[in-house]
């Protein structure tokens, strides 16, 4: 594969990633179907999410509990592996959000582990891992390590 393919991979994800938290931010969770692939999981604290019908309903109840949502993604990396698994890539990405959560004031830092697959219509969310590293709400603050689990 050459550099600018590889490369062009990389960005279809990044800009995956990108559409997924401006839904959030725009509160547009029924707008995900197109980002997921039928059989997508979704994993957060407390939740486990299989099928993407099922994750977009999920996520439908966010604005229920945040009036207010910003997620910002900071930094990220996508692995590729071309000449074994060219139809599949994963990515970790650094994120904050920020908010109002349930009336309380709120923020996160954390991290999300991403598995994507090639559909004919680009890479796909097939699987998603939040990881909390840090809250605080209100007075309330938690922080956690990396995940030791994960690479």
């Amino acid at each position: 594969m050459s550099n600018n393919a590889v490369i062009g991979q990389k960005f279809e994800i990044h800009e995956l990633v990108a559409r997924f938290a401006d839904l959030v931010n725009r509160k547009a969770m029924n707008e995900m179907h197109h980002l997921l692939t039928p059989n997508a999981v979704l994993d957060i604290p407390g939740h486990h999410v299989a099928g993407r019908d099922n994750i977009v309903t999920f996520l439908a109840d966010i604005p229920n509990k945040w009036s207010t949502i910003i997620q910002a993604v900071h930094s990220g990396t996508v692995e590729l592996v071309p000449h074994t698994h060219p139809q599949r890539a994963t990515g970790r990405w650094y994120l904050s959000e920020f908010g109002v959560l349930e009336g309380v004031d709120t923020n996160v830092g954390g991290v999300y582990s991403d598995e994507y697959v090639r559909t004919a219509s680009g890479f796909r969310f097939t699987r998603r891992r939040f990881d909390l590293l840090y809250m605080r709400s209100g007075t309330s603050v938690t922080a956690q390590p990396f995940p030791s689990d994960l690479p």
